[in-house]
């Protein structure tokens, strides 16, 4: 039987702070200042220049005005927005990239 690796790594952009675990599946612990939200599992996400997606969440970054957009799509869903520099967002996308192997 094939041994899982286990992984857990914390990203940070401005004041959101994504914990991510995987063993068999994906799971997501997000905190910002007024919320905690962990995501169920799921199994892979996309990672794409101006948008990410695990699970529920979908970050979108508007490159015009750079504001980063959250919006988790559950029954009681979350959306928030930050705003960040091309450095911050390339770290970020950056970082999960090396996170997910890619």
């Amino acid at each position: 039987m094939k041994q899982v690796k286990e992984t857990e790594q914390t990203i940070l952009l401005r004041d959101w702070t994504f914990s991510f675990r995987h063993d068999r599946q994906w799971t997501v612990i997000l905190r910002t200042e007024r919320v905690k939200w962990v995501s169920r599992p799921f199994e892979q996400f996309t990672i794409e220049p101006t948008w990410v997606q695990f699970g529920d969440a979908l970050l979108h970054r508007h490159v015009e005005s750079n504001e980063v957009r959250l919006k988790v799509d559950e029954e009681w869903g979350i959306e928030s927005k930050v705003v960040c520099d091309n450095q911050e967002w390339d770290r970020f996308v950056e970082a999960l990239k090396q996170l997910k192997g890619e």
